[in-house]
């Protein structure tokens, strides 16, 4: 009898794309230089099994392709040949030829009828085995294909991504599943005869005396509270088995983006290789679906934008192929996606110029946009600086979209990296599932609120005398920080009910801080209940418009509990300031002192700001100490003030660097820092800081009159 195939070669799809990635990976260590014994060790046994399954399902053209590629790494393994990145170019080429196969045969549904081998590909694998490399400057990279973007079909990109209404769960976890059932099972067997015994007690209670019926109250009682924990871990037990069989390897997002991208590339006359790393592990099956959306979007303007073309790379001394990493960590705050290109970076100019031809921001401060307040208006709805709209990207929607999802839908932060020549990293932070979250629930006014653990920092108390009011807005300083304060009532607009105990009577503050990609906020409440694990309610239809609440959770006494939106509430907060800021400001006077901000805090950096502005100041905001560095030898400041702890480089280094410069040997330099050592002081006087203040000892008045005093 004929044996059907066809569930075996499905099978095979799966277990071969696990194979390729392994090889894939390595091919992109050959190609950088950091290749290992074992790596190849491993690329070779992948090939190996690869060949061998293929061979068994008679899918010849598999079987060839993987012999060559299985040479090269034998040749590799026996130290007959080098690593190099032409040898690794090749490997890639290899790969992508069988992920098409494999795309084929799934396409088909298990059909395994192939066309033959590429018997170029064939070939050139095979005389690189022998060390027969042609191409030692991509002379034998065949030419490239120029695929008109119309003839794409893009919307492959999306098919692709999205997942199939079924899940395949390994069997360990089904029987880990049936194992807490079955003991589940047996807990409500053992809660129905405590009930029973309880039902028993009734007729019996006229003949009992008071310590019989407290001894009979004492041991029921006894028994319920020790079936009543061990449900307990039951049910997180249950909750936790069935939540990873929901989870899925985040390489089924991955894969099909990355068989995608080339054909992408090609159809603007590119070169890029799309290079997956940590895709074993495992997610929320429904974040992987609504997460291919704005993942393709982030890869088509990597794409279109982010890569140059191979001359425009080769001029810049890069590889001619670009190179896009995804890649996924976890850690105990959740999920962390990277999306990393190496191509040319953001352009912060065309940015500027953009955000003042289209009225975002006013043309007199666009010079003075931070490197992060630039990568905020990339996110504007309509935003571009492409000067052309093409099929794949140049509309402005997509990082729009990209925004809203990670932020508004999935309950994540997401942060842009960028450096002019180098490339653009996008980082995405996730919670790991939708289902269930952290809630942190605190109480304002007798009114329940929960917050998303992952935007908490911290919680603490503050005396009231340490509020500092900084630009007319209270602050507290917490480790290195400056973190402005508002109530929860005022910005959920909840008013005080008559003869309520508020907190303007208390002493003692209670302070969350919480925070988003943008800064730190500390929201003061009144009490706080709980933190736990809570099943996350949709809200209903209606009410799914507002953006201020994302669900609602149900507390121990039945209540439901609106789980807050923390972005939207810092920005609501950031609205508030800043209207407040702007009423109480004066006009910056047109010769008005330049200063030049360094911190690596935002929140610090913009109470800073506050501070000069309220007081005719112009300023400029920097980062970190390159980034200061930077911006001082392209404009001449009048003062700089800046911090020393700070990534890249650190105020110390700044200091010194302004110090060696001509223009900056005579202008005020001051420190402004937590580290309040007097050999820390002593360090930023010897670096040629004219001022050293302390943070905990900070003054607006005392920087003021510090800063008035060495520009005179």
């Amino acid at each position: 009898m004929a044996i059907d195939l066809k569930k075996f070669v499905l099978r095979f799809i799966d277990e071969a794309n696990g194979h390729l990635q392994t090889v894939k990976e390595g091919a992109f260590l050959l190609s950088s230089g950091e290749s290992t014994d074992t790596q190849i060790g491993e690329m070779f046994r992948a090939a190996h099994t690869l060949k061998g399954g293929a061979r068994m399902l008679k899918l010849q053209s598999i079987a060839d392709v993987t012999h060559q590629l299985e040479e090269i790494l034998s040749e590799l393994r026996d130290k007959k040949l080098s690593p190099d990145q032409n040898l690794g170019t090749l490997i890639l080429q290899a790969c992508d030829y069988i992920s098409d196969q494999l795309a084929q045969l799934l396409a088909t549904d298990g059909h395994n009828q192939l066309p033959p081998a590429d018997e170029a590909l064939c070939e050139r694998l095979a005389r690189a085995s022998r060390g027969d490399m042609e191409s030692r400057a991509g002379e034998g990279t065949p030419p490239q294909v120029e695929i008109p973007v119309s003839a794409l079909n893009l919307d492959s990109v999306d098919i692709g991504l999205k997942q199939a209404s079924s899940v395949r769960v390994k069997l360990e976890k089904l029987d880990d599943l049936i194992n807490i059932l079955g003991e589940v099972v047996a807990t409500h067997d053992r809660l129905e005869q405590q009930v029973q015994s309880l039902a028993n007690l009734g007729p019996r209670l006229a003949k009992m005396d008071a310590g019989q019926l407290r001894q009979q109250i004492v041991q029921l009682g006894r028994k319920l509270k020790d079936d009543f924990q061990v449900q307990h871990l039951q049910m997180f037990e249950l909750y936790d088995v069935a939540t990873t069989i929901r989870m899925l390897p985040v390489s089924m997002l991955f894969e099909p983006v990355s068989m995608q991208v080339r054909d992408l590339a090609a159809s603007l006359n590119k070169q890029v290789d799309c290079r997956i790393l940590g895709g074993e592990i495992e997610i929320d099956r429904q974040l992987i679906d609504r997460l291919s959306e704005p993942l393709t979007h982030l890869l088509r303007n990597a794409v279109d934008h982010g890569i140059g073309d191979v001359a425009e790379r080769l001029a810049l001394g890069k590889s001619a192929r670009g190179t896009i990493t995804l890649s996924t960590q976890q850690d105990g705050r959740g999920i962390l996606l990277r999306v990393e290109d190496d191509g040319r970076g953001l352009d912060y100019p065309g940015i500027r110029a953009k955000a003042v031809a289209r009225g975002l921001v006013d043309a007199a401060v666009a010079d003075q946009l931070s490197e992060q307040e630039c990568n905020e208006l990339i996110f504007h709805p309509g935003f571009s600086t492409s000067k052309i709209v093409t099929e794949l990207s140049g509309r402005g929607v997509g990082l729009d979209i990209v925004r809203k999802t990670i932020v508004s839908d999935l309950q994540g932060t997401l942060q842009v990296h960028s450096r002019a020549g180098l490339g653009t990293t996008f980082i995405i932070r996730l919670p790991i599932s939708l289902a269930m979250m952290r809630i942190l629930q605190f109480e304002q006014q007798n009114h329940l609120f929960g917050l998303a653990a992952q935007y908490v920092v911290e919680v603490v108390k503050y005396s009231r005398d340490d509020i500092r009011d900084i630009a007319g807005c209270p602050a507290i300083i917490l480790h290195n920080e400056f973190i402005p304060v508002i109530s929860a009532a005022e910005l959920l607009r909840i008013p005080d009910r008559p003869g309520s105990q508020t907190t303007a009577v208390a002493s003692s503050l209670l302070l969350i801080v919480i925070q988003n990609q943008f800064g730190k906020m500390a929201m003061r409440v009144d009490s706080l209940l709980d933190e736990r694990n809570m099943m996350i309610k949709p809200l209903p239809k209606h009410m799914q418009q507002q953006a201020l609440v994302s669900g609602m959770v149900l507390s121990p006494d039945n209540q439901l509990v609106s789980i807050l939106q923390v972005p939207v509430l810092m920005e609501m907060a950031q609205k508030r300031g800043q209207s407040r800021i702007s009423a109480a400001k004066p006009e910056v006077r047109p010769n008005a002192w330049h200063v030049l901000i360094v911190d690596d805090s935002m929140n610090t950096r913009e109470i800073e700001k506050n501070v000069l502005e309220a007081h005719g100041y112009q300023v400029t905001l920097a980062e970190d100490g390159y980034s200061g560095l930077q911006k001082a030898r392209l404009t001449q400041f009048d003062a700089v003030l800046t911090d020393v702890e700070m990534p890249v480089m650190d105020g110390f280094s700044l200091t010194k660097a302004l110090r060696a410069e001509e223009n900056y040997q005579h202008i005020p330099i001051i420190i402004v820092t937590s580290r309040a050592k007097e050999e820390d002081r002593r360090r930023g006087i010897q670096v040629g800081a004219d001022a050293y203040i302390a943070k905990g000892d900070f003054e607006q008045d005392s920087l003021i009159e510090t800063l008035k005093m060495l520009l005179c």
